[in-house]
């Protein structure tokens, strides 16, 4: 990959992360921007979609800031457990609580012995007249209640699925699909709140019922101050479950949106039209953000009206996160007229797997998705790339609240944000912007750049 870096190249930058990595990839395009980097395209996969669209209208401090979306994130679960699921686990804790409980009542019988011991002591009276009377009393009230009451819960819990699948048959009129365990209501108002702070800037508009209405706000907003200093054009993705296509989502300059059209449909490979946002789309862009951001198979996907003049115009199809697709960032970047292009990912080097299966899922994909897009690169070698990676994993991808540390203290996401903003320094700033002197350099932009406001203290140096 090549280190030379000017100022006067249309630049990209790629962001692909998932969860806690939004942290880390703010972190990572912060530090560029206060070193003088213009960029003039984002493009966001996973974490990183979240990251970009808010940037693109110059609004990082959203995300960073101490009343943005990573503080409300490190303080309360931006999930919510699917009522059916958590009705579930306590029915089957509770069976399984009855289910060991003859164990409680040997450790309450052990715990009887040396009191039978002290009244043999001092009555000299045999200590099985003490402790089994007792013991078969309870054993003798408690044995036919027992498996009936370790049954129940279990008669129960398969009721509320039987429940659940005749009132999808009737609904549906098919057999309905098994739901996600988990949903994602409680972030979109979260999101749905700062975006619209975003938006409306210094007006006192109430926020919109309609979400169309807040993504035309949005698409007004950068359709309209592109080519301002702060302001990027945009492109995310989000999967297409029903056609099994991963789509772009743009808001790029008309020229250039025209180019990735065009690139995409004379591909060899299958590829899927992008939908240009900065039309009568527009309205999209929240259900398609909040798509990007919906991991398959663990939260419902978003359903999606497709605009008229698309390929499937008019049909809805269902959307989610698109983190498992190998996907062509690399060149829709090129396509959108990038002259050098900057990589920014969460995966870290090596093979390496911890942390649960999900995990360890999310973290092969990252691994395949970033040498899907390093490959794709080597086909334009005279193109600058440049790569910014973490050299270590600090938190798994689901690890919002945190990880506990020695001494008490926990490594949080103001801790990532931090250090991505380190290895920006460490593997670009200082090693690419430096070897071209200060006549290679623009002074850092005056207010455009976001300055975050969440404490950081010595544990997370």
């Amino acid at each position: 990959m090549e280190s030379v870096f000017s100022h006067h190249r249309r630049t990209a930058v790629i962001l692909s992360g998932e969860g806690t990595a939004a942290a880390y990839l703010a972190g990572v395009l912060n530090s560029l921007t206060d070193a003088g980097v213009r960029v003039d395209c984002v493009v966001g996969k996973g974490a990183g979609a979240l990251v970009a669209a808010l940037a693109a209208i110059d609004s990082g401090s959203r995300l960073v800031g101490r009343d943005g979306l990573l503080a409300r994130m490190s303080s309360r679960a931006p999930w919510r457990v699917r009522p059916i699921y958590a009705a579930s686990a306590g029915l089957l804790a509770v069976s399984f609580a009855i289910f060991v409980s003859p164990l409680l009542f040997g450790v309450l019988a052990l715990l009887t012995v040396p009191f039978a011991a002290l009244g043999r002591f001092f009555t000299d009276a045999p200590s099985q007249s003490l402790v089994a009377p007792w013991l078969g009393y309870l054993l003798d009230r408690a044995e036919p209640l027992y498996l009936r009451s370790m049954v129940v819960p279990l008669i129960a819990l398969c009721a509320l699925w039987l429940l659940w699948l005749f009132r999808g048959i009737f609904r549906e009129r098919r057999l309905p699909r098994a739901p996600e365990p988990f949903d994602l209501s409680r972030f979109s108002g979260w999101l749905t709140s700062n975006l619209w702070k975003a938006v409306r800037g210094t007006s006192t508009d109430e926020l919109p019922r309609d979400r169309k209405a807040l993504g035309d706000a949005y698409r007004k907003l950068l359709a309209g101050s592109l080519g301002q200093r702060g302001f990027m054009e945009l492109v995310f993705y989000a999967l297409d479950t029903d056609a099994g296509q991963e789509v772009p989502f743009t808001l790029l300059k008309e020229r250039y949106s025209k180019k990735l059209r065009a690139s995409r449909s004379s591909r060899s490979e299958r590829s899927a039209e992008p939908i240009d946002l900065t039309h009568d789309s527009g309205g999209l862009f929240l259900d398609a953000l909040m798509a990007a951001l919906s991991p398959p198979g663990l939260v419902p996907s978003v359903p999606l009206r497709l605009p008229l003049g698309s390929s499937h115009g008019g049909e809805v199809h269902r959307f989610s996160g698109s983190l498992l697709a190998s996907g062509s960032a690399f060149a829709d970047a090129v396509a959108a007229g990038a002259e050098q292009v900057v990589f920014v990912s969460s995966s870290v080097p090596g093979d390496a797997a911890t942390g649960n299966p999900l995990e360890r899922v999310t973290e092969a994909a990252l691994r395949r998705s970033l040498a899907d897009q390093l490959s794709e690169a080597n086909r334009f070698p005279d193109l600058p790339v440049f790569l910014i990676r973490p050299d270590k994993q600090r938190l798994s991808p689901y690890e919002i609240a945190g990880r506990a540390q020695i001494g008490g203290e926990r490594l949080g996401l103001a801790a990532l944000y931090a250090h991505g903003r380190r290895d920006a320094l460490r593997l670009f700033v200082e090693p690419v912007l430096s070897e071209g002197g200060p006549a290679e350099h623009e002074p850092p932009p005056t207010g455009a750049a976001f300055q975050p406001d969440l404490p950081v203290g010595p544990q997370e140096l």
